[in-house]
């Protein structure tokens, strides 16, 4: 297990002062990088081995949004790492021990060069074993299907260079944050994300909004190819 601690910032919430999704994701995120460059595998290290991790799905489930100015610790747990994936559990808790939220996520080792997975070596997968076993949640770990015609498109939209991170593709924040603008509202107690290919500089993107039983599926896709679908609940 890794943590780390933070306080909630005024840039990170929204106009109700609570925590924006993209910001929430970003704590997610950030806790992933400082645990593996502090053993040794992360950025720094697979930067110059042509390497870097992609998530290809996350499920987070939202317990209450942490408000300006309280404090939280991000807890993150390795597990399954083998073959050329992993997987990581996060928690959000305040500094009392209130779970804010949990999440599961899947991702895989990519050679940037020649753009295929890469198997994880011996030295990772060391750096990532640890003695604490990871909570138990209950993730439904469902794989997201998007079918022509079910959608309404609601917009579009351009990578632009802001959005672009050291896989020189759309950091997966900003997945959350383009998808969330184009939601009738904020208010969801779980995320999942399937990310189906990576976005890059420039490429214009169609949103497309689709009206569930239980809240909406927001999908990104260019020409006929889904890129990215994103379920609110």
């Amino acid at each position: 297990m890794y943590q780390y601690k933070d306080r909630i910032s005024y840039s990170e919430v929204d106009s109700n002062l609570n925590l924006t999704y993209y910001n929430l994701v970003n704590y997610m995120q950030d806790c992933s990088c400082f645990h593996s460059d502090d053993v040794g595998v992360g950025v720094m290290h697979l930067g110059p081995l042509k390497k870097g991790w992609f998530v290809t799905t996350y499920e987070i489930h939202i317990k209450r949004m942490p408000k300006y100015l309280e404090n939280i610790v991000i807890n993150t747990y390795p597990y399954q790492v083998r073959g050329m994936m992993a997987r990581r559990i996060y928690e959000m808790r305040t500094e009392e021990g209130e779970l804010l939220m949990y999440a599961d996520s899947l991702w895989v080792l990519m050679d940037l060069e020649n753009l295929r997975p890469a198997r994880i070596d011996d030295e990772i997968i060391a750096a990532y074993a640890s003695e604490d076993k990871a909570p138990k949640f209950d993730f439904n770990r469902s794989k997201l299907q998007y079918h022509d015609g079910e959608g309404v498109k609601v917009g579009s939209f351009t990578v632009n260079e802001n959005q672009i991170d050291t896989n020189n593709h759309m950091n997966n924040s900003f997945y959350i944050d383009v998808t969330r603008r184009y939601l009738p509202k904020e208010d969801f107690s779980i995320i999942d994300v399937n990310y189906k290919k990576a976005a890059m500089l420039f490429d214009e993107l169609d949103v497309y909004l689709v009206e569930l039983k239980s809240g909406y599926q927001v999908v990104l896709k260019k020409d006929d190819e889904v890129y990215t679908i994103v379920e609110y609940k």
